[in-house]
């Protein structure tokens, strides 16, 4: 029955393709063009890859890219066009956590599904909506991750933790102020700090301190700032993060003042996943740079979103729609791949199945540090499961 399915679908498409639009939203302008930018490329290989196995259906694929800046009122703004699109069936996106809040409640009514490659505030999997979900670790996970290591292996005496005032970097940080509690680890303060005067202001309260470890929660354009001026002002507390320095954008801008900066992440070097080597090569020639862990995640989103919109059309013998779509998502189940079976698989980050509320069924948290000559290095690797952050 499904072949003969099928084979209608590839009849009907050779005569008249229908179009299946997707689409991505990121910050392609901005400060955080370099890493946003890399939500758009994955997704872009990943559309790329399947178009022809799509127009053998009969479907004409077409990915849309939309800029947020990295503003949820921006983001606002282009969910309201997004949802008017009606060829668009999926989103891929958002990178920050507070525009994908505010993408998913936009969506909501209309039962778009949205799946985030890069979004960890844990508050965005606790609100019972059926069309957001995300296929990296939530901040819960790095929370805890993190304290483990500031105790276990820093053996920090104090802690100053700072946040840059998002969604992100506000969530981030509580879960890792309350799991140092739990570790009976000493916090010298919580600061905010998002602007120039901020920084300034906190860089002398750190200086106070005498804190051994400064955790910073927030983005690389912030972070590197800040880690800067610690370094400016005589500090060599050491300094560590979470995945939001997991960008080659904070090396550049941090230069030599990166060397031991430990941080948490979700994403990794590309070369710890097993089966990244093709991935790796078909993104340099079409981009003439080397991927980060972002753009991996993008890539497998979409291969999850294409799976989910297959899956759909399938069964509604047409265009599916957005409800359909989001259905489909939560029932995808694409397994490990490896490369003695890559021709079969399309994820590179592990198995991808979701649990009810949109949260990855198995993801990991790496702590990884950058070396004297800025290389980085995993100093340990956690798997987390859904089930174990209820």
């Amino acid at each position: 029955m499904k072949q003969a399915v099928l084979s209608a679908l590839l009849l009907a498409g050779t005569a008249n393709a229908a179009t299946i639009k997707i689409a991505t939203v990121s910050p392609l302008s901005g400060s955080l063009t370099p890493i946003g930018s890399e939500v758009k490329r994955g997704a872009e290989l990943a559309v790329q890859e399947q178009a022809a196995a799509f127009k053998a259906l009969g479907y004409d694929l077409v990915l849309t890219p939309y800029d947020d800046q990295a503003s949820a009122v921006l983001g606002g703004q282009v969910a309201k066009t997004i949802v008017a699109d009606k060829g668009i069936v999926g989103v891929v996106g958002a990178l920050n956590s507070s525009v994908s809040n505010v993408l998913a409640q936009a969506f909501g009514p209309a039962g778009l599904a949205t799946i985030s490659p890069a979004s960890t505030n844990d508050q965005l999997t606790q609100n019972d909506w059926a069309h957001f979900s995300r296929v990296v670790a939530p901040d819960a996970a790095q929370g805890v991750a993190a304290a483990n290591y500031i105790a276990d292996e820093l053996k920090a005496r104090s802690v100053f933790v700072i946040s840059d005032n998002t969604a992100y970097g506000n969530g981030l940080t509580r879960v890792l102020l309350s799991n140092l509690k739990k570790q009976k680890v000493n916090v010298a303060a919580y600061a905010g700090a998002s602007n120039a005067t901020q920084i300034a202001d906190v860089v002398k309260k750190v200086k106070g301190s005498g804190a051994d470890v400064v955790y910073f929660g927030g983005t690389d354009d912030t972070g590197s700032q800040l880690l800067k001026a610690l370094r400016a002002a005589g500090i060599t507390a050491i300094f560590m993060g979470g995945d939001g320095l997991d960008s080659p954008s904070f090396l550049q801008r941090v230069g030599i003042a990166g060397a031991g900066v430990v941080y948490s992440t979700v994403f990794g070097p590309v070369s710890s996943f097993s089966n990244a080597l093709d991935f790796t090569e078909k993104y340099q020639a079409a981009y003439k740079s080397k991927p980060s862990g972002v753009a991996v995640y993008a890539y497998d989103a979409t291969n999850t979103l294409l799976a989910a919109v297959r899956a759909a059309a399938t069964s509604a013998r047409g265009v599916p729609t957005r409800a359909q779509v989001s259905a489909a998502v939560r029932k995808v189940n694409l397994p490990a791949c490896f490369n003695a079976d890559k021709a079969r698989c399309t994820t590179i980050t592990g198995a991808i199945a979701f649990s009810g509320n949109g949260e990855r069924q198995r993801s990991r948290v790496l702590i990884m540090r950058f070396d004297d000559v800025l290389q980085p290095q995993v100093a340990k690797v956690q798997t987390v499961t859904a089930e174990s952050l209820k």
